[in-house]
């Protein structure tokens, strides 16, 4: 919503007009702007999801049967994993963690003793399934991106586990998996928090040969050490 501002100013006695800076954004800008004003007033995950709900700045919310906005436990969560979107196969359970890819996620999770329904959160960035299971947009990420932004917020996980290059892209502005396994990560919340972050190649890659496997088991092992230093200072 645009407002027209008034100056005033004593040349000639005169009030000259004003345009708002507002009335260059583009439709892109405009509705990440109100994403992030109704992601902002959320403070609960439930209130979260309703705003998520009222927004109609993605057309993907209208080919899409469910907003599979997350899963797993809600209160302090050890690890907030985070994926790109669902996939066809999550549409058709109605929840992530479907078909082969969400299976293997499942497995890869367990394999270091996290679970959604003991002490992991799963998130994705887009809480829509893009059809064709393509790849979204810099615009639809940037419209969805506020929402899984204050959904880290309210969860504050002790770590951030991200497997593949759009969310490591969209949250920590590194673009490729390759380069984000060669540093330090971390990502800092809107209240200050900073939460330690492995990024990984997701189910998908790792179904494509041993390379990807080997490469994934030992960031899942990295973070497993961290968790297990993180319990022994409590």
């Amino acid at each position: 919503i645009t407002q027209l501002i008034t100056q005033t100013t004593h040349q000639s006695g005169t009030n000259h007009p004003i345009m708002p800076a507002s009335s260059s954004l583009t439709p892109e800008t405009s509705f990440t702007a109100q994403a992030t004003a109704l992601a902002s007033q959320a403070t609960t995950l439930s209130a979260l999801t309703t705003a998520l709900n009222q927004f109609d700045g993605c057309s993907l919310k209208k080919t899409a049967s469910f907003t599979l906005d997350g899963m797993g436990i809600s209160e302090n969560p050890t690890v907030l994993c985070v994926i790109d979107a669902p996939k066809s196969d999550d549409e058709k359970v109605g929840h992530l963690g479907g078909g082969d890819i969400g299976l293997l996620l499942l497995k890869m999770l367990k394999a270091i003793q996290l679970d959604c329904a003991l002490n992991t959160y799963l998130a994705p960035v887009i809480p829509w399934r893009l059809p064709g299971d393509r790849k979204p947009t810099d615009t639809e990420i940037a419209v969805c991106l506020p929402f899984l932004k204050q959904r880290i917020e309210l969860l504050q996980p002790r770590f951030l586990l991200i497997f593949g290059p759009l969310p490591a892209k969209a949250l920590l502005g590194v673009d490729s998996i390759a380069k984000a396994r060669q540093q330090e990560l971390s990502y800092q919340t809107a209240s200050g928090k900073c939460i330690p972050v492995i990024a990984t190649f997701g189910p998908d890659s790792v179904k494509k040969g041993q390379s990807y496997r080997i490469n994934a088991w030992a960031d899942l092992q990295k973070l497993q050490k961290m968790l297990n230093e993180s319990l022994q200072q409590e």
